[in-house]
């Protein structure tokens, strides 16, 4: 029989391998197939609330009245 999870203080392992903190399934890229949000994405100022999405996209109530325009974020691509 197969181990299906094992977690030591370095290492987390589940579904008999599948899963496994040693590899790396995704990186950083320039041309990501996604991006994470590593910072504040949202502001609501006047009543309104603006949405930042993580590649820049901006979403606004018309009652807005702030200044809020950008977002941290990180892009990733999988292996």
């Amino acid at each position: 029989m197969s181990v299906t999870i094992s977690i030591t203080p370095t290492r987390f392992i589940a579904s008999a391998g599948k899963l496994d903190s040693n590899k790396r399934y995704i990186h950083k890229n320039t041309n990501p197939d996604f991006y994470f949000v590593i910072g504040p994405d949202m502001d609501c100022n006047g009543g309104g609330l603006r949405y930042v999405y993580a590649d820049g996209t901006i979403i606004e109530d018309s009652t807005y009245n702030g200044t809020f325009s950008s977002v941290n974020s990180v892009g990733v691509k999988g292996l």
